[in-house]
């Protein structure tokens, strides 16, 4: 399966917050994000670099399933994307992660984090 988000080559940007956000917050994958980005094309060679990918890849195939099991089990969908592989860029996730209020992105998983930039991306007309 291929992944549903890719972390490629991050080479912009160079912003760097001050205060380290707690492990599985999107504020801590968005600083880590941002301090790699800073590195430009070293960012392949830093050791963070493959945790990101593995964290995004889970969090958005695990945003997947449980579209996949509310389809087949008759539930509402959460975001509307045309397949339950939702087409969603490295760099538009983390622009789109950015536009969330800091104090949200410090309270919430990354997971919560894709669902709501997928839900802005993709919504559901009730």
């Amino acid at each position: 399966m291929r992944p549903f988000v890719v972390f490629g080559l991050l080479a912009l940007s160079a912003a760097v917050p001050s205060a380290a956000a707690a492990p599985g917050t999107a504020q801590n994958f968005l600083q880590r994000a941002e301090r790699l980005m800073g590195k430009g094309p070293l960012a392949l060679v830093d050791g963070d670099y493959k945790r990101l990918q593995r964290e995004g890849t889970a969090a958005g195939e695990s945003i997947q399933a449980d579209r996949v099991a509310a389809e087949k089990g008759g539930r509402p969908i959460l975001y509307c994307s045309p397949k339950p592989r939702a087409d969603l860029g490295n760099m538009e996730f983390i622009k789109a992660l950015r536009q969330i209020p800091q104090a949200q992105r410090e309270r919430m998983s990354l997971k919560a984090a894709m669902l709501v930039v997928l839900q802005r991306k993709y919504p559901c007309k009730r």
